[in-house]
């Protein structure tokens, strides 16, 4: 978070989606703890019906400029009035706010609001002009009124036009065992390219980022490191970026330990009750599901096998 006044204080734009804001230029406050207590009852009618809708606001907040959140401020209208089939998604129960509303809308597909009366409309005289906006001073939503010295212009600024800095920093703030699944990466994404023209293209353009990153990426996919680049003259690194200087406790993961008949019961209740005092769950996972034989006759079940256990989801472990 930060002030106003700070908006222009920076080599970048906040505004630009694209960017991000550096932890060390822009700590990072706390302000407030959300506790997820349960999972939803229904997935169809709670997490495939709910409606994100930016434009839902409550009193305290207001838009910025960003122009991605202004795009999305309308476009997000129109996918909600397709992917829930008409105007009425706010009366599906997951969306329904918790207060009650009370506006002049009427009819559409999918109505639930039964409305008494003959007005649907404001202002009028049949009902004495009620149901009507709520004033500021009774709690009513009022826009924060930003004070500007501008032209309106279709345009962005030239910040926007800083393409690279940005992905140096990423780039310089990564470990070395990042930097090689980075390259990997760029390796494996580049390397399906069969255009040799546009390979060198793709190494080109890395060299205004990291002329290492760009000679290595060229080594791996048969192409010319850059012949003549400045590269990005950005030393700044941002460790919060780092996953290795970030994530510093196993909690929450959750290992999958690999058992068949004969296995060690004892080596993995062992391991069993280590994960868990370090807050990670674990899974046994066989070539079947159910009892496992152990080599010293005891049994442990295995919940998943093969086919039913997801490699994205775990850690594999074998005792």
């Amino acid at each position: 978070m930060i002030e106003e006044e700070q908006e222009f204080d920076f080599d970048f734009d906040i505004l630009d989606p694209t960017k991000l804001w550096p932890e060390e230029t822009v700590p990072v406050k706390i302000i407030g703890k959300m506790t997820l207590n349960r999972n939803v009852d229904n997935f169809f009618a709670e997490t495939e019906q709910v409606a994100f809708c930016p434009a839902n606001i409550v009193p305290g907040i207001d838009f910025s400029n960003d122009p991605l959140l202004q795009g999305r401020l309308f476009s997000y209208e129109d996918t909600q009035l397709t992917r829930l089939g008409g105007p009425n998604f706010r009366e599906i129960p997951i969306n329904r706010p918790v207060a009650p509303v009370h506006n002049n809308q009427r009819d559409g597909m999918h109505r639930m609001t039964i409305n008494p009366g003959v007005v649907s409309y404001f202002p009028n005289s049949l009902a004495n002009g009620s149901p009507m906006p709520a004033a500021g001073e009774e709690g009513g939503f009022v826009h924060y009124a930003e004070k500007i010295d501008a032209r309106i212009i279709r345009g962005r600024s030239e910040s926007f036009r800083d393409f690279f800095s940005q992905a140096t920093l990423f780039w310089n703030s990564m470990s070395v065992s990042e930097k090689e699944h980075i390259v990997d990466a760029f390796h494996f994404e580049a390397g399906s390219v069969k255009d040799k023209t546009i390979k060198q293209r793709v190494v080109d353009i890395f060299g205004n980022v990291s002329p290492d990153l760009a000679r290595q990426i060229a080594l791996g996919i048969g192409a010319n490191p850059p012949a003549q680049t400045a590269g990005s003259a950005m030393t700044d690194a941002s460790p919060a970026l780092s996953q290795e200087n970030t994530i510093k406790t196993p909690m929450t993961r959750k290992v999958a330990i690999l058992i068949e008949n004969g296995f060690c019961a004892k080596s993995v209740t062992q391991m069993m009750g280590a994960l868990k005092g370090a807050g990670v769950a674990s899974d046994l996972v066989s070539s079947r599901m159910g009892m496992i034989q152990a080599k010293d006759g005891a049994q442990m079940e295995a919940a998943k096998d093969f086919t039913t256990a997801d490699t994205v989801m775990v850690v594999f472990y074998l005792p």
